[in-house]
């Protein structure tokens, strides 16, 4: 099965194309600049592939939460083409996706990656399932629902910054990713298949994952 993912997101951008049974990765950390490089890597990862963008028969794109403008242009381009191609196209969070590779963990996992305005992006996953909901929260709320007994996983690029804190802490057994991903599109290509194949396809309009105003609004309307 033909599947592109990209993530748009954050400043790394990642793409992933699945084609003959072989995968294409690609992962970019350029800054906040995918409305210049998104559609020449897609067309360069698809071509080094040897097909085209009519052969692709999924379309997987991360919802966010993330930069705004960033999140819009991966979500239009993934939606242009899957109505070009005439494909299915289903959205994945991110932090679903840094999750996902830690799924047969024994215990939490909490992707973090930065907010802004020392605000954190975050959800807490059991063994694949997510059991909170997604957090747009201060690093102090964080460890405070993190500081039970137990073990926990930290991925993300500010786990570390967490794991800090939660290390003065001293009330749990905690592992960190130290690849500090701010991505991982094959995981959201792995996660859309699975859905695909399940027959869990999105019945309404994907949507992004917005978890606060954007800055216009706050400038227009206030927190």
């Amino acid at each position: 099965m033909n599947i592109l993912s990209l993530d748009t997101s954050t400043e790394a951008l990642g793409l992933c194309l699945q084609a003959d049974n072989q995968l294409r990765i690609s992962i970019i950390k350029a800054g906040l600049k995918h409305s210049e490089t998104l559609l020449p890597k897609l067309n360069q990862i698809i071509l080094e592939a040897g097909i085209t963008p009519r052969n692709l028969q999924l379309i997987v794109c991360s919802i966010g939460p993330g930069s705004f403008t960033g999140v819009r242009i991966g979500l239009a381009t993934a939606k242009g083409i899957a109505e070009g191609c005439g494909c299915p196209l289903i959205g994945i969070s991110n932090l679903d996706a840094l999750a996902y590779r830690f799924r047969y963990f024994d215990g939490l996992v909490a992707p973090v990656l930065s907010a802004m305005r020392k605000r954190y992006y975050s959800a807490l996953y059991q063994k694949g399932v997510r059991v909170s909901d997604y957090l747009d929260i201060s690093l102090d709320a964080l460890v405070e629902r993190l500081s039970a007994p137990g073990r926990i996983l930290l991925t993300g690029s500010q786990g570390d910054a967490l794991f800090k804190r939660l290390q003065s802490a001293g009330s749990c057994t905690i592992t960190l990713d130290a690849g500090y991903p701010l991505t991982d599109p094959q995981a959201l290509l792995e996660i859309g298949q699975k859905l695909y194949n399940e027959n869990r396809l999105p019945v309404e309009e994907i949507k992004p994952l917005y978890l606060r105003k954007s800055e216009a609004e706050i400038n227009l309307y206030g927190e």
